[in-house]
């Protein structure tokens, strides 16, 4: 999958110290298990009313972690939208007068593009 194949690369950017593609890869990465991973809440039954406390004590939900994997598709869609936020994002740098912030987002932007043309799933 897309996700293994951007675990491995992460791999290969960190032997080769490679910061502007390692930021880049990290973000997709955490986008795409972000979309996965979902929490269902549920609340706490201690068979007490509501409105009962006792001795002060509260009784707390807990969350399930729900992961649900993405297809290919889904997650080069994922990824493609982190290569089009970096690329708003320096736009709206370079109008601010930071150039150098514009051309590191814009950096990133096209190394994780490369990446993303270089995967054959």
């Amino acid at each position: 999958t897309l996700l293994d194949y951007l675990r491995e690369d992460l791999v290969r950017l960190m032997k080769r110290r490679e910061k502007v593609g390692l930021r880049a890869v990290r973000d997709a990465i955490s986008a795409i298990q972000n979309a996965e991973t979902s929490y269902v809440t549920t609340p706490a039954t201690s068979g007490l009313a509501s409105s009962d406390f006792v001795a002060g004590a509260v009784a707390f939900g807990h969350a399930e972690r729900v992961v649900q994997e993405l297809t290919d598709a889904q997650m080069i869609e994922l990824a493609r939208a982190e290569v089009s936020r970096r690329l708003e994002e320096a736009a709206r740098y370079r109008a601010l007068g930071d150039i150098d912030r514009a051309l590191m987002l814009k950096a990133e932007a096209l190394s994780l593009a490369d990446h993303l043309d270089a995967y054959v799933g």
